[in-house]
């Protein structure tokens, strides 16, 4: 919806009474300029174009010293790779945490799952010991298979430490829902 299409519009039912008392949600009145408010949501939005602009400069200005083919490749191989991959699990998981757990248990499951989707992302080439030398046995010196799994064993035992104690308390509360 443009803002002059907003400004004929009395108030959009869609928005009203989604989100009871959440400040940030849509305001059903004004539904095409409440998201621009509050107006710190611009502080993370500025450094991230920024960001953006300043790696495009550098990625267009770096000669030969980068090869665009590769670059485009992984550029591209990332987004299928999330759209078509990262994205459907993602929403997957939201979707059986939805139908199997009491609301309070949702945040601290789904963190989880992010946290140890994201270890296993960064910890996956050195579980499978890409670039392994075997004349070198310094290269790589750690089981880091085993730890990948402790590490996520803990993130998950205080995961679920936490739901516990959520569901506890929103169980002595009559304000929370808890389905």
């Amino acid at each position: 919806m443009s803002l002059s299409a907003e400004a004929g519009r009395n108030h959009d039912d869609r928005a009203a009474g989604r989100v009871p008392g959440d400040p940030y949600a849509a305001d059903p009145d004004r539904p095409a300029t409440s998201a621009l408010t509050p107006w710190w949501r611009w502080l993370f939005l500025l450094p991230g174009l920024a960001a953006g602009v300043y790696g495009a400069h550098g990625l267009l200005t770096a000669g030969r010293r980068v090869p665009l083919g590769s670059w485009l490749t992984w550029f591209i191989g990332s987004a299928l790779v999330h759209d078509l991959v990262i994205a459907p699990v993602w929403i997957g998981l939201g979707w059986l945490a939805a139908r199997l757990l009491p609301r309070p248990a949702r945040p601290p499951v789904l963190l989880a799952a992010a946290i140890t989707g994201v270890l296993t992302l960064v910890a996956l080439p050195f579980v499978l010991g890409y670039g392994a030398d075997p004349l070198n046995s310094s290269f790589l010196p750690r089981d880091y298979g085993r730890n990948l799994l402790v590490i996520a064993a803990a993130v998950w035992v205080v995961a679920a430490g936490w739901a516990v104690v959520a569901v506890r308390r929103a169980r002595r509360s009559p304000a929370v829902r808890t389905d």
